[in-house]
């Protein structure tokens, strides 16, 4: 029995140890926060075109995101947790996306006296800007071949 517990300790040991990410590569990589540290806007201050609209949108949802606490459930890229299910990339239209966040009962529901309609619009354009995840196949570090 000593034994068996031994050899399982060892074998979670050695997963774990493989697991670990590079710490070079951990310090190479930007960190992430939740809050844009600058605006996406023109010099001049103003959106330069469509898209730079579309991306000051992507960056207040971003910001209205993390300052009404999704984060916390949802993890800061949607991707979901022990308590809240994923979220993004979400395939549901903006209505479905907003009778959820309205009237459930799977999570609070935020009123539009909490969360206006235009915040919450602008929260589900940046769970809409968020990539899908790659495939297991192209991450590296699971390839154990």
């Amino acid at each position: 029995m000593r034994r068996r517990l031994f050899r399982a300790a060892f074998r979670c040991t050695v997963f774990l140890l493989l697991c670990m990410p590079d710490p070079a590569a951990a310090q190479a990589r930007e960190p992430y926060s939740p809050v844009p540290s600058e605006s996406p806007t023109a010099p001049g201050g103003g959106a330069t075109d469509a898209a730079g609209a579309a991306e000051a949108d992507v960056w207040e949802g971003r910001a209205l995101y993390a300052s009404h606490q999704c984060w916390q459930c949802h993890g800061y890229e949607g991707q979901g947790s022990v308590a809240g299910v994923r979220i993004a990339p979400t395939p549901y239209p903006f209505e479905a996306f907003s009778r959820l966040v309205r009237h459930t009962d799977l999570m609070p529901a935020y009123s539009p006296n909490v969360l206006s309609d235009a915040q919450l619009r602008m929260i589900y354009i940046y769970v809409r800007s968020i990539p899908e995840p790659p495939s297991l196949e192209d991450i590296p570090e699971l390839d154990f071949d």
